[in-house]
């Protein structure tokens, strides 16, 4: 008697097809993030942006004055200008910042109070 083979391509799968309906809604684009960020807390954001950058240029400002040397900047750029464009190596970091802190920062009461008295000056 000879041998029976399996047949190797079954024509039934056993695994159901994937349902489109549990599946979980898109994420927001960056620049939508951006406007609704911009909506909601207004001239908050773009101060918590100036101040990060501030501190982040200082901060690499001093390193560079105890010896750091940054490798991607030339070499008859000055130490401020070596800094902002060490800074701009870390924007996407300092944007990070800016969606995290933010809204922490928007609870602190004074704060908060600001932004209900003058959200309708920056809303559309």
């Amino acid at each position: 008697m000879p041998p029976v083979e399996p047949d190797v391509n079954p024509s039934v799968s056993d695994t159901p097809p994937p349902t489109t309906a549990a599946s979980k809604p898109a994420k927001p684009s960056l620049v939508a993030r951006f406007k609704t960020l911009m909506l909601e807390y207004g001239p908050l954001a773009v101060a918590v942006n100036f101040a990060i950058l501030g501190l982040v240029v200082v901060g690499f400002y001093a390193a560079i004055q105890f010896g750091f040397e940054p490798s991607s900047t030339g070499q008859k750029a000055g130490s401020w200008a070596a800094a902002y464009a060490a800074s701009q190596v870390v924007k996407p970091l300092r944007f990070a910042a800016v969606f995290v802190l933010t809204p922490l920062i928007a609870r602190i009461p004074p704060v908060a109070r600001f932004i209900e008295r003058n959200k309708h000056k920056w809303s559309m």
